[in-house]
């Protein structure tokens, strides 16, 4: 399963997220990224919580998102 989805931060900043439990041996792979940069914060997690929700995810980079904040290049 994939799902890609968007929401706003605690910040006020528009953040885009993804899952996917399409890694081996049953591992999943989710993704925030701060809209307009360039910077993607990722995590690989070995043993999933169950069922997936997007909240879980959310909650995984509620406090890692504020790392080398810069725009995307135009």
């Amino acid at each position: 399963m994939q799902d890609e989805w968007t929401n706003v931060g605690r910040g006020g900043q528009l953040m885009k997220f993804t899952y996917s439990d399409e890694l081996p041996e049953g591992k999943v792979f989710l993704t925030a990224q701060i809209a307009g940069h360039e910077v993607v914060c990722s995590v690989i997690l070995p043993q999933p919580e169950l069922p997936f929700s997007r909240e879980g995810v959310e909650s995984h980079f509620e406090h890692g998102t504020d790392f080398g904040l810069r725009p995307r290049a135009k």
